[in-house]
């Protein structure tokens, strides 16, 4: 808690400044089943870095109850439309420009299922009534399925996230969903030099199946290339992504 609170303190502003407007009584009120009161919490990668004791640069605020019109409303209130970017609108994804380069990202709780080949064969929807727990089940590992309140600081930890970072191990979240993106082994990869994390056995013998089965091979060179930079180039040890890349089989079907 005292880490996330220690964080860039413009982004954390930023989320209280949502927060606070939907926990206010008369606004959250207002709201009747299926809608629970709204919420909003931080969400993915802010809230692993800020446990690991890391300074992210970038905050996603996820917000339940909320339609994605209403959601937009809200922000344009808060921030100004001028700095409303409202380019992932039709999947309830919004950022706002908080200056100096930063944005913050909010969104509705999504569903995403596997409707074709390649990074744009998904079906997006959201669903802003979607429970926490099945909001992160969508994420592909444990550690980036952590929540945080921007408010109190709790964390939100459904999948056991820190516990796997405690003890060094990169798990997947939900095995059948990690399967519809293949990307994410490439992220594995880039995850295990990055932060010095072992894949977990189970996880391992998943991602290798997908591997042996082809899946990557559907991959765009330019999203291979992305996560290639990022263990070349963010990793102390790339050496430990090489390793990874080859115990996985990725290097003999190369």
């Amino acid at each position: 808690r005292e880490r996330l609170f220690q964080q860039d303190p413009d982004l954390l502003r930023a989320a209280r400044k949502i927060a606070d407007w939907l926990a206010d009584p008369a606004f959250a009120d207002a709201y009747v089943p299926p809608y629970k009161k709204p919420r909003a919490l931080i969400v993915g990668g802010f809230v692993r870095d800020s446990v690991l004791g890391l300074h992210p640069k970038d905050l996603d605020l996820e917000v339940y109850g909320l339609e994605p019109e209403t959601l937009r409303f809200i922000l344009e209130c808060l921030f100004g439309a001028e700095r409303i970017n409202a380019v992932g609108a039709s999947f309830g994804i919004l950022k706002v420009a908080l200056g100096d380069g930063r944005d913050l990202d909010v969104s509705i709780p999504r569903r995403e299922s596997k409707s074709g080949k390649g990074h744009r064969g998904f079906t997006v929807s959201g669903d802003p009534s979607m429970p926490v727990t099945e909001a992160a089940r969508r994420r592909d590992f444990t550690m980036n399925a952590l929540a945080a309140d921007p408010l109190t600081g709790e964390i939100i930890d459904p999948f056991g996230g820190i516990g796997d970072l405690r003890t060094g191990q990169l798990r997947v979240t939900d095995p059948e969903r990690f399967q519809d993106d293949p990307l994410r082994v490439y992220r594995a990869v880039q995850f295990v030099a990055r932060m010095g994390l072992e894949i977990e056995p189970r996880s391992q013998a998943l991602m290798r199946e997908m591997v042996e089965r082809g899946d990557l091979e559907e991959l765009a060179e330019e999203r291979i290339a992305e996560e290639w930079k990022k263990l070349l180039l963010k990793a102390p040890r790339p050496s430990l992504g090489l390793e990874a890349l080859r115990d996985l089989g990725i290097i003999e079907r190369s």
